[in-house]
């Protein structure tokens, strides 16, 4: 039985002297940054140049660079996730005004899914910590501030819209407990709830809220709010709560007018891009006398021209250029634009382009409109025809505006760029991207310029390294923000070029802004290089201290895999280095299993290290969160055999004798192999285990009866053997076979 006393002693030397680690997404490492130093499996020699002239510098690490307030809520996070104190009540107040406020100053409302994370962790702590003395320390206003950037937030993923309409929930809440004294921001934050649990996938709550709410106070409620919830069916594709909505409207005297028609049509426009829905919900709009607006027939068309769909848009284009239009230059523009894209989609060469736009222009002269082209014109044949993956025609539109004098815009590179990378033209693509680098890139759908040119060139064979170091070398000192896409695919470039010190800084820049999943995606792009058997083992052991260190959460399975990578390289060492990162982490669930021990003992068996096994076992014999069970004691007598140690690994046949489990056929086999290998007295102890277990009329394996003969051959026992193997068939009901 263990002492629980020297159980608990060693404990307490142990924590004092082993350092912890924080097992939450967003740990530490992120306002300590990551270190290169190499840990001491990889043995160095110190040295020293002539005079020490020719040492190489010591190169500076790039510090994490966080939005206001956002450091101190990541360090609120680890100190939850630790149980430590957390930060002051009063700063992580500052902190969380400070970020929100940082959005609206730079008028860039944007959040991402763990930025959204971090606000909702500090909002509760703050409600869960406050004095009713002192209040929750934030006002109506800074409350509504943070809901307007939950209206504007995007994600796809379930949790995390749960995330944020909890978060929104609860400010709302602490705005309405105010009262009176919120003034106009207890309706502001009432009608930013129902924005975003429309939007957000929750329009029933939305509605609900709505008609509670018009019931008792009609002048507090936005009307436009009753669009919000239409689009919010439509996003969860229920039509008829959709015309259910429609007669509600009506019934509180709000019609289903002309912009909530536009609304409707603009999601199956733009966001879902449904033509048949759109082509429906359009005709609804008609039947019921809506006149659709000017920004309806233009989604309308443009969805037309780019799905092929010109039959049934070509009323809906005469009528819009009929009467929707007037006799100016900008609206005599407007319409050029879509005859050229009509005519484009038509199938119509460049040619007839060419001489279509003469034509437009040669009538706008005899009408005395000195209407001249523009390259608002040109680029949208250029989108067309590079939605149809057409390069050559994109190509062609471009060389017709420079023929006009019409020179290329920051759109014009934009889309330039785009079918470039689509198309495989890197350089061409690399080209444009040095013209507008410069530049904003909010006009991109997904990712940025930069993150597509770097993941596309980070897939070219052969890579050119060269200009991939290039550009991220001009990114770096841009400070430009890269998406999880573009980390992932420099990392494995740093990788793969041993540059370990210019992933660190990568890590340390990018990595604690992305969402668990996304980290996800960079982690992997670790985790498979670890386990390349093609890459040294050096560089392997850098790559792993890097991945623990920037990435705490990875999971106990993983890093399993990575310490049973190591045993098959014969590094017994790094192997349980890496199990006792495990046994240092802070959270149950991520310590060590008995799967772990096993395979940690099984390893260090194969590689026969002596002091691996000391290490481990102690770690063992300390770990109160184990049970021993019959396949770990197996493990450990694999691992005193592998280390000749046969005298121990017998004791763990004792161990298993006196279980409650017992043994089984795989033990029986193994404590054999140690009778074999035990220099004084184990051919007795291979008679004394077979006769005991004998007695108790086991039916042995072949297995058994093989490593039996083992043993005693083990000792010269031949003739003794001889008459085993005869009597085999006898005794076992086997017939011997070369094995034996």
């Amino acid at each position: 039985m263990r002492s629980h006393l020297t159980h608990h002693v060693f404990r307490r030397i142990i924590s004092s002297t082993l350092r912890s680690e924080t097992l939450c997404w967003c740990s530490p490492r992120f306002h300590r940054p990551l270190q290169t130093h190499r840990c001491s499996p990889l043995s160095t020699i110190p040295s020293r140049t002539l005079f020490g002239f020719a040492r190489p510098p010591i190169s500076k690490e790039k510090q994490p660079e966080f939005d206001p307030g956002f450091k101190e809520m990541l360090e609120l996070n680890q100190a939850l996730a630790k149980h430590e104190r957390p930060p002051p009540r009063s700063m992580l107040t500052k902190a969380f005004n400070a970020f929100v406020l940082d959005r609206h100053v730079r008028q860039n409302l944007s959040v991402d899914d763990s930025q959204i994370e971090l606000l909702s962790m500090t909002f509760r702590y703050l409600q869960d910590t406050r004095f009713e003395a002192e209040g929750l320390g934030l006002s109506a206003e800074e409350m509504v501030n943070t809901m307007e950037l939950l209206k504007v937030s995007k994600s796809k993923e379930p949790e995390e819209l749960d995330t944020h309409i909890a978060l929104a929930q609860s400010l709302y809440g602490e705005v309405d407990r105010l009262g009176e004294l919120a003034g106009e921001d207890r309706d502001a934050a009432l009608n930013a709830l129902i924005k975003i649990l429309a939007l957000k996938k929750r329009p029933q709550d939305a509605q609900k809220l709505l008609e509670e709410h018009s019931e008792r106070n009609s002048a507090v409620i936005d009307p436009s709010q009753w669009k919000n919830v239409l689009v919010g069916y439509a996003l969860v594709g229920d039509q008829e709560k959709m015309f259910s909505t429609i007669e509600l409207m009506e019934k509180h005297g709000v019609p289903f007018n002309s912009h909530a028609h536009q609304a409707i049509i603009a999601y199956y426009a733009k966001t879902s891009k449904d033509v048949e829905m759109m082509k429906k919900w359009y005709e609804i709009g008609t039947a019921k006398g809506i006149e659709p607006t000017r920004r309806t027939d233009l989604l309308v068309l443009s969805l037309c021209i780019h799905h092929n769909e010109l039959a049934w848009g070509e009323p809906v284009l005469r009528s819009f250029l009929d009467t929707k239009l007037q006799k100016t230059s900008n609206d005599i523009k407007v319409s050029w634009k879509l005859i050229l894209q009509w005519a484009a989609a038509k199938g119509k060469r460049f040619e007839e382009i060419d001489r279509l736009l003469n034509v437009l222009v040669q009538k706008s002269l005899e009408e005395g409109l000195n209407v001249r082209p523009d390259i608002d014109m040109i680029n949208p044949l250029i989108k067309l025809a590079a939605s149809k993956g057409d390069v050559y025609a994109a190509e062609r539109y471009l060389a017709l505006g420079l023929k006009r004098g019409l020179q290329p815009d920051y759109k014009t590179k934009l889309l330039q760029f785009e079918y470039r990378i689509n198309s495989g033209d890197l350089d061409g693509a690399k080209a444009v991207y040095d013209e507008l680098k410069d530049k904003e890139y909010d006009m991109f759908d997904s990712i940025a310029p930069h993150d597509k040119l770097l993941v596309a060139l980070s897939k070219q064979k052969p890579i050119k390294y060269d200009v991939i170091m290039e550009l991220a070398d001009d990114m770096r000192e841009r400070s430009i923000r890269l998406g999880p896409e573009a980390v992932s695919a420099l990392a494995l470039v740093h990788l793969q070029r041993g540059q370990f010190q210019d992933l660190v800084d990568l890590f340390n820049t990018h990595a604690f802004r992305f969402s668990p999943k996304q980290r996800a995606s960079i982690r992997d792009v670790l985790v498979s290089y670890c386990l390349d058997r093609s890459i040294l083992t050096s560089k392997i052991w850098d790559a792993y201290n890097i991945l623990r260190q920037a990435f705490p959460e990875v999971d106990i399975a993983t890093r399993t895999q990575i310490m049973s990578a190591f045993f098959e390289r014969g590094r017994s060492d790094m192997a349980t280095h890496t199990f006792g990162h495990m046994r240092r982490l802070d959270l149950p669930d991520m310590r060590p299993t008995i799967e772990t021990y096993v395979l940690c003992f099984e390893g260090i068996g194969r590689c026969s290290d002596s002091e691996s096994l000391g290490l481990v076992y102690n770690m063992f014999k300390l770990d109160n969160t184990v049970e021993p069970t019959t396949r770990l004691y197996n493990s450990l007598m694999l691992a005193h055999i592998g280390c000749n140690r046969p005298e121990r690994a017998l004791q763990s046949w004792d161990d298993i004798l006196h279980s409650r489990e017992g043994p089984t056929y795989n033990s029986i086999e193994i404590a054999l192999r140690a009778c074999e290998i035990l220099r004084f007295d184990g051919e007795q102890r291979a008679r004394d285990i077979w006769n005991q277990l004998k007695r108790f009329k086991m039916q042995f394996t072949k297995e058994n009866y093989t490593a039996y003969v083992a043993a005693l051959a083990g000792h010269g026992l031949f003739d003794e053997c001889i008459n085993l193997v005869n009597d085999a068939e006898k005794e076992v009901q086997y017939t011997p076979d070369a094995q034996l």
